[in-house]
C-alpha cells in the first residue's frame, strides 16, 4: 500500500510540476512576469494542479489501483484475459476462488463468486425429501442469505450453480481496506451457502466435504440480484 500512495503521489507531482513549469517558463519568456512573479506564481499554479488533478482524479488506473489492492491481501491473484476491461482472480488459502472484474471501463467493478454447485450426495440427499421440506430447505437459505446482505443469483444445487457477487465503485478517496472488506464480504456470503448446504446429509454417511468455487472458462454473468 505504501508502494501504491508513493506512486499515486509521485505520478500527481510529475504532471504538476510539468505543467506549472510551461506556464511559467511562457510567462518569462513573453515577459509577462518577473523571475519573483514566476516563484510565487509557479507555487500557486502547483497547488491549483494538483488540487484540480484531485478532483478530477487524475492519477494511476483502476485497473491498476485494483490489483495493487489486491496484491495487499497475501492471497494468490491471477490475471484472466478476456471480453472484460479487466479480470482478475484471488484464491485464498483454502481453495475459494473470487473473481474480480470490471465490464467495461465506466463500469462499477463487479466481485463474484460464482458457480456454487451442491456435490451429488447433497442433490441426492435432496431429492429424497419430500416437497415440503425441499420448500422448507430453500426457504432457509434464502432468509439467511437475504439477513446477510449478499446478492446471490437463482438459487439451485446443479448445473450453474450460485453465484454471489458485489458491486464496488472506486472513487479518489476509496482505499484498499474498504475494496478488500467488500471482496471478503462475497468470499464469506459463499462459504455461509456451503454452510447451509451441509445440512444436506445422510446420516449414517460422513458429509461430503465443501467444495471450492472454480473459475469458469466461459465468461462470467453480470450479477442479478434475486433479494
Amino acid at each position: 500500500m505504501v508502494v501504491r500512495f508513493f506512486r499515486e503521489g509521485l505520478f500527481q507531482l510529475i504532471v504538476g510540476i510539468a505543467v506549472t513549469g510551461t506556464i511559467a517558463t511562457i510567462a518569462l519568456v513573453t515577459k509577462v512576469w518577473n523571475w519573483p512573479n514566476a516563484v510565487v506564481g509557479g507555487v500557486l499554479l502547483l497547488c491549483g494542479t494538483m488540487y484540480v488533478m484531485e478532483r478530477l482524479g487524475v492519477g494511476p488506473s483502476i485497473k491498476s489501483r485494483v490489483r495493487d489492492w489486491l496484491d495487499s491481501s497475501g492471497y494468490s491473484i491471477q490475471t484472466v484475459q478476456d471480453i472484460y476491461a479487466f479480470h482478475f482472480v484471488m484464491t485464498d488459502n483454502v481453495g475459494f476462488r473470487t473473481d474480480v472484474f470490471q465490464v467495461k471501463s465506466e463500469s462499477p467493478i463487479t466481485i463474484m463468486s460464482a458457480k456454487h454447485t451442491a456435490t451429488q450426495q447433497q442433490v441426492a440427499v435432496f431429492n429424497s425429501l419430500a416437497r415440503p421440506e425441499q420448500f422448507r430447505f430453500w426457504q432457509r437459505v434464502r432468509i439467511e442469505l437475504l439477513r446477510y446482505g449478499v446478492q446471490f443469483s437463482n438459487l439451485t444445487l446443479e448445473g450453474e450453480g450460485v453465484n454471489f457477487s458485489d458491486d464496488f465503485v472506486i472513487g479518489r478517496a476509496s482505499t484498499g481496506t474498504e475494496f478488500l472488506r467488500r471482496v471478503l464480504f462475497v468470499r464469506s456470503g459463499a462459504r455461509l451457502y456451503q454452510e447451509l448446504l451441509l445440512e444436506l446429509h445422510n446420516p449414517n454417511e460422513p458429509p461430503s466435504p465443501m467444495p471450492a468455487s472454480v473459475t469458469p472458462q466461459t465468461p462470467l454473468p453480470t450479477p442479478q440480484s434475486v433479494g
